[in-house]
């Protein structure tokens, strides 16, 4: 949209340009592949599916099955109770604060009873512990210390390296438009859980579990490849029943 405005008799033009939304709809035809479908969400592009059930959950067209904009999230356009298992490494962190809710909603709506959903989070708690230590050897921190010194930023503090599970810019400009987050969203156990009770889980159902260490055999595809999953001492898994 252009807008027109005058100063000092002279005409000034400038134009609006909203980020296209991404509409939640099925990118393949799926009405074929067996049931109860298996989802992952933003699994990457180093993953491969274990069979034909499995369906990657992602905004970006070349990648998903289905296609979902988390930051403008409605719905799994999916059918109720029509999934299996729901697998997501470090995805959860990338969603609005105004939006997870509804994810987890949708993710307890579309599992059918004796489903499983396996979440995979940056663990705030530790980033924030190892800032209070001023752990420069913290493998986290010091990652990211050389990334922005790579970037000709050589006076990154700690504390932006621990804000960074918190907020952080998004890298994706194609899919998610300028001046926007990566990360902004945060989670401590005692948060996750009490999201997935609001979502209808039971409390029993819900627990802290460890890297490569599930309730279900679908998820041994985990650590299997390159992913942010595999990076247990800075990360957060958590399962949950239906």
């Amino acid at each position: 949209m252009k807008i027109k405005f005058n100063i000092l008799n002279y005409s000034f033009y400038f134009e609006l340009a909203k980020r296209k939304k991404v509409k939640s709809k099925v990118n393949s035809d799926i009405s074929k592949l067996p049931k109860p479908y298996k989802l992952n969400f933003g699994p990457g592009p180093n993953w491969v599916k274990p069979d034909s059930s499995w369906l990657a959950v992602d905004i970006d067209p070349n990648l998903g099955d289905i296609l979902v904009d988390f930051q403008q999230f409605e719905q799994i356009p999916i059918e109720s109770k029509s999934v299996e298992c729901v697998y997501g490494s470090h995805v959860f962190e990338h969603i609005s604060i105004f939006k997870s809710q509804l994810v987890f909603n949708e993710i307890y709506r579309v599992l059918q009873t004796g489903g499983i959903v396996r979440i995979i989070v940056p663990d705030a708690v530790k980033s924030i512990k190892e800032y209070l230590n001023q752990n420069t050897e913290f493998e986290l921190f010091k990652r990211r210390i050389e990334r922005q010194k790579n970037n000709k930023n050589p006076n990154y503090t700690l504390f932006e390296c621990m804000r960074e599970d918190f907020l952080s810019k998004n890298g994706q400009i194609d899919l998610l438009g300028h001046e926007t987050l990566a990360h902004q969203n945060a989670w401590d156990f005692e948060t996750l859980k009490m999201h997935l009770i609001k979502a209808g889980f039971k409390e029993e159902n819900i627990k802290r579990v460890d890297f490569k260490n599930s309730q279900s055999v679908h998820f041994s595809f985990e650590g299997t490849y390159k992913s942010e999953a595999n990076e247990d001492y800075r990360s957060l898994y958590v399962e949950a029943i239906k």
